[in-house]
């Protein structure tokens, strides 16, 4: 009795080291060399997209956007590295994100490079789920030196009422500003060939709301395109893409959506696929609740290695935070030892009971065949239905 308590001890807070020390993973700065100097080492452990770790899946797109992005302002590769690669921390719930007055200047300064790249709108709502630094209930990011502006005035979202929905549902782009409409009426003859393949009849809806959204409710709620209708879509043309050598962007993966019909969902969180590691579901991955203190992190020099040293905390300091993700690793692996020795503990006697009785071995019923002889009942490995989703030259969606 004493010794299964002990298992179920051991393992219980096996499982609890487990789930704070694996939450985090570094970032590989072989691949992505432009997130090496942004102020934080670690993003989360996201889970595999295909056959591809979620770094090299999300790689060459920051690193082209990075690039593209730095001449206009000094905050682009935080950003971006922060936008498919968010700061994690074992001591807050969800991703640490730039504050919300570094996405206002970051449009600010972008806003002609984001525009022509198509991508101003989905930046502009991304801004809304950030906190700012004067909220002291959360925890966001910002540069070293970072000065905000002046409040200026708030960038708007097409309405989805009269634009959006009237111009992917009943091809009415009467609503749609004059740059909008040039746009999607030049990426739909780009997919020409393709629409007219009819591999999927979400694809024209999709590649409207894709230059038409994010947009805003009259409830004031933010809606874009669903990401599993992008997948959907991509999965059953995928073939017909790679036939016109057509690049179409590739779509990131996160549950759970909020659909609002019509293949649109509520953008309420940040679009990453952020792991669970609480054991309950988030529907939120704004900015979480500091467990300890609140604070606005900011990177003090280039030589200052933020992940590994103390953070700047407003009030009191934890002095007893490890210095580095090594250490982080001492208390799970010494609980994994203890519980591996005493299952293999259990094991031992268990064998060496049935030794006693004359048995070398159990045989359920079964797994008993009808000639008499036991039968071995092997266990296939699961074979993942999603193929591996080649790189584009296109955003990711």
């Amino acid at each position: 009795m004493f010794l299964l308590l002990l298992f179920f001890y051991c393992t219980f807070f096996l499982t609890l080291d487990s789930t704070h020390a694996g939450k985090c993973r570094q970032i590989d700065f072989t691949k992505l060399p432009a997130c090496a100097n942004v102020g934080y080492k670690s993003t989360a452990n996201f889970s595999q997209i295909g056959e591809q770790s979620y770094q090299d899946y999300v790689s060459s797109k920051v690193t082209y956007f990075s690039d593209r992005f730095n001449s206009c302002s000094p905050y682009s590769r935080m950003f971006v590295c922060s936008r498919y690669l968010p700061k994690c921390s074992k001591d807050v719930e969800g991703p640490i994100l730039p504050c919300r007055e570094v996405c206002d200047q970051f449009l600010d300064d972008c806003h002609k490079e984001l525009k022509d790249s198509g991508l101003y709108r989905r930046y502009v709502a991304y801004c809304r789920l950030l906190s700012s630094k004067r909220e002291a209930s959360m925890q966001c990011l910002k540069p070293s030196g970072f000065v905000p502006r002046p409040n200026k005035k708030e960038p708007l979202l097409p309405s989805c009422e009269t634009a959006s929905r009237p111009a992917c549902l009943k091809d009415n782009v009467s609503g749609l500003r004059n740059n909008t409409r040039h746009r999607l009426q030049s990426f739909l003859s780009n997919l020409d060939p393709v629409l007219n393949s009819s591999c999927s009849v979400k694809l024209r809806r999709l590649a409207c709301f894709i230059e038409t959204a994010p947009c805003v409710t009259n409830d004031g709620s933010t809606l874009h395109a669903c990401p599993s209708m992008c997948q959907e879509v991509r999965r059953d043309c995928e073939e017909e893409f790679k036939k016109h050598n057509i690049d179409f962007p590739q779509c990131i993966p996160y549950h759970p959506e909020i659909p609002a019909g019509d293949g649109l969902c509520k953008l309420s969180r940040w679009p990453v696929p952020w792991p669970n590691t609480t054991g309950t579901q988030v529907l939120e991955t704004t900015p979480r609740i500091f467990r300890t203190n609140p604070a606005v992190i900011s990177k003090v020099d280039e030589g200052f290695d933020i992940d590994s040293n103390m953070e700047s905390k407003i009030g009191t300091t934890d002095q007893s935070k490890p210095s580095s993700d090594k250490e982080l690793e001492k208390k799970p692996l010494s609980s994994l030892v203890l519980a591996v020795a005493v299952v293999g503990f259990l094991m031992l006697k268990k064998n060496a009971r049935a030794r006693k009785r004359g048995s070398g071995k159990y045989v359920k019923d079964a797994n008993i065949s009808s000639n008499g002889k036991a039968v071995t009942v092997g266990e296939k490995k699961n074979v993942s239905f999603e193929e591996e989703i080649h790189k584009t030259g296109t955003a990711l969606y």
